[in-house]
């Protein structure tokens, strides 16, 4: 097999890895994450467990060892803001434990605007593929009813701003002759709404000066083999030789392409996924019946709101299911005795809120009996951290090693599946690369 060799900026839980993972497994490609730029400290603990299997180096190291080691990064509690040393220290031995072997185990550079080119290439070595899925806050339509639109225009001083911390680093890169020769870009479909567009253009006009090419995709999720619509744009550049202008090239600069989009290989790899196989509703299972009750709503009138103003994913009742039907159009299948909807909405970071991605009815399963006759606790609960997990490609034994680790809060395992990458997607324009 071909070997490429990554390094993942803003990593996340390192979706990107987990494609290359899928891909090597079934002998397509071979792949080596050579580094990673993370900042989020629950994001890389996450990341280790998943990629890493929670693996502990730091046991026996003393604490001023470890203090010393992790002082040299940049780290934020909530991916919005840093935390400083005095409030890094206040965590867990544990956890400071395993926030330095994630560092250590993906070879973590830290924070995107602390990366030098050189020091990189020192550090890493050379690699094939830059990938970047830089903060959609600040560009997102959900992000702008919290107020983050200012966009990602240089000099902005936004999080969707710092893409221009990549075009430093490519530019550093460049000037040492160290360029990768793949990049990929992930990031909302607003980016290159009227309002962005510009300054996309000049992402891509950057990108052509120094020798790529790049081609520009509007993919949704559910085309690859994931009951979601998540629509996201996807921007591969390759790097083309010196001898060759860019009229020759496959890669067109600035153009939304329709058509020779990369090929679903989902169903190929065993990967395709349909509501009910990422709905847990075995609920005389323990651990599948305690993760559901912890996703059922306080019974309030918002809520209420939200009962009847969501898609509903799952239901036993036949009225229900018509009802939603004619409110929101859209297809449902017969599974045994219940109805699934085909794919759900845009996953974001919490679910506790309207719209969601979609709500399961509880009417008439087991669970009504143990919650639903409280009054105070809605009749319908909400996708759990595992099953958003799975719903953007991850599997249940990667979600198993986020829960082992014992340190992620249930609205962070939330943020982190919402921030992520659906990994069928990647699957599709890794396979591309491979191609070309």
């Amino acid at each position: 097999m071909k070997k490429i060799r990554i390094f993942e900026t803003f990593a996340g839980i390192g979706a990107q890895h987990k494609a290359f993972e899928i891909l090597k497994r079934n002998n397509i490609l071979d792949y080596e994450v050579v580094g990673t730029s993370e900042w989020d400290i629950w994001a890389n603990i996450s990341y280790n467990a998943i990629h890493h299997n929670n693996e502990n180096i730091a046991k026996e190291l003393a604490d001023i060892e470890i203090e010393d080691f992790l002082k040299k990064f940049t780290h934020s509690n909530n991916s919005k803001e840093p935390i400083n040393n005095k409030n890094l220290s206040r965590f867990s031995r544990h956890t400071r434990e395993m926030l330095y072997s994630s560092y250590k185990n993906s070879k973590n550079q830290g924070s995107i605007v602390e990366i030098n080119g050189q020091r990189l290439i020192d550090e890493i070595g050379e690699f094939d593929l830059l990938t970047y899925s830089f903060p959609c806050q600040d560009l997102s339509v959900a992000g702008s009813f919290h107020g983050f639109n200012q966009g990602m225009a240089k000099g902005s001083g936004t999080r969707s701003g710092l893409l221009w911390e990549v075009e430093r680093l490519l530019k550093e890169l460049n000037s040492i002759n160290k360029l990768p020769k793949y990049l990929l870009l992930e990031n909302v479909k607003n980016m290159i709404s009227d309002k962005h567009k510009n300054d996309y253009i000049e992402w891509i006009s950057f990108l052509n000066g120094i020798g790529f090419n790049t081609q520009t995709y509007i993919l949704n999720s559910k085309d690859y083999g994931i009951p979601q619509s998540r629509e996201r744009v996807y921007a591969l550049s390759i790097l083309r030789p010196k001898n060759i202008t860019f009229e020759d090239t496959y890669f067109s600069v600035g153009k939304i392409v329709s058509n020779n989009k990369p090929k679903d290989i989902s169903e190929i790899l065993g990967r395709k996924k349909t509501m009910e196989r990422v709905l847990k509703l075995n609920y005389e299972d323990k651990t599948i019946r305690d993760e559901a009750l912890e996703s059922i709503p306080n019974r309030t009138p918002s809520r209420e709101r939200m009962y009847f103003e969501n898609r509903v994913l799952f239901t036993l009742r036949k009225e229900k299911k018509e009802s939603c039907e004619n409110k929101f159009t859209k297809i449902y299948h017969k599974f045994k005795n219940g109805y699934f909807l085909n794919y759900c909405s845009t996953l974001t970071t919490k679910q506790d809120r309207n719209p969601n991605a979609g709500i399961i009815d509880l009417k008439n399963t087991k669970l009504e009996n143990l919650k639903i006759e409280e009054k105070r606790k809605a009749n319908y609960r909400f996708l759990t951290p595992r099953e958003a997990y799975l719903m953007m490609g991850f599997e249940n034994q990667d979600v198993d090693k986020i829960y082992k680790s014992g340190l992620i809060r249930r609205e962070v395992k939330y943020r982190q599946a919402g921030n992520s990458i659906v990994v069928n997607v990647l699957l599709a324009i890794f396979n591309l690369i491979k191609e070309v």
